[in-house]
């Protein structure tokens, strides 16, 4: 899905959270965001169904910022935790 039609999700309250995930084999990270009906929406790039990569954490957490999340979840193997962004 595409940046602004996520953001109008989370406007009308569709979101429980946002996580942030390692991409296997790559230096990067991706961003899941977790209705509260439990589906997995995946941010998409502009021109194509590809998912998104961010090089860094910091990218990441400021397009969920932008979107509109306050805290974003990083899911790192079996270690969790919250960060505000």
């Amino acid at each position: 899905m595409q940046e602004r039609e996520i953001k109008l999700l989370f406007n009308a309250g569709v979101f429980e959270s946002c996580h942030a995930t390692p991409i296997a084999m790559s230096r990067g990270w991706t961003l899941k965001f977790i209705a509260k009906d439990e589906n997995v929406i995946t941010l998409d790039l502009q021109r194509s169904k590809k998912e998104r990569e961010f090089k860094s954490l910091d990218g990441a957490a400021a397009v969920a910022k932008r979107i509109g999340f306050e805290w974003l979840n990083v899911h790192i193997g079996d270690m969790e935790w919250q960060e505000k962004v």
